[in-house]
């Protein structure tokens, strides 16, 4: 979406008369491309636990992620708890991929934590759902070593996300506010906590 409304003021316009198509035949448009190696993967253990937080289109990439868990317990392997904390502003109209989801749960590849921030009077989003499993969201991460992502476009999200784990650190870890925040750097030092953000 970001990148078509980009590229759509990029479109020649041509001015076509009965015999000929005259216009913007000599523009040049130049797209710069970057390629770079994305940490944005799952972890090389199938047995290693993993967290999504991907609100709205955010879900993309874990689709990726939760077909490949799909398919690793398809072949008989053990696979780790698969968490996708999904929230969208009502569950009629914007959540995608609802019926593939909820299979994934019905097939016990995924547990499924939804917010629909529009569909009651008070607003819940996903990092109400984090919050309301802070105990459960500390075992995976500090017990069993899982992998934490996130995938939003508003960079106050990642704040937000950011500093409701370091809670959880703080709170069910027994650590002080440093070493909640450390062990979260040690986290993305060991590309355990990953973000992809765009604005």
């Amino acid at each position: 979406g970001v990148c078509t409304k980009w590229l759509q003021h990029m479109v020649p316009i041509w001015d076509v008369t009965p015999d000929t198509a005259v216009g913007e035949q000599d523009a040049e448009f130049k797209v710069p491309c970057y390629v770079r190696r994305s940490q944005f993967r799952l972890p090389n253990r199938p047995q290693t636990p993993v967290i999504m937080v991907g609100p709205g289109t955010g879900l993309a990439p874990f689709r990726g992620f939760i077909q490949e868990r799909a398919w690793q317990k398809k072949e008989g392997k053990q696979v780790g708890e698969t968490h996708l904390y999904f929230g969208c502003r009502n569950k009629d109209v914007d959540y995608i991929y609802q019926e593939e989801l909820e299979q994934y749960e019905r097939d016990g590849v995924l547990t499924l934590h939804t917010a629909f921030s529009r569909d009651q009077p008070n607003k819940v989003y996903v990092t109400h759902r984090m919050r309301e499993n802070a105990s459960d969201l500390w075992r995976l991460i500090g017990e069993e070593n899982a992998n934490f992502y996130i995938c939003v476009e508003a960079k106050m999200m990642v704040k937000d996300v950011q500093d409701i784990i370091t809670d959880i650190i703080r709170n069910h870890g027994g650590k002080t506010q440093e070493q909640a925040e450390a062990y979260v750097k040690s986290m993305e030092q060991k590309k355990r906590y990953s973000a992809d953000v765009w604005s």
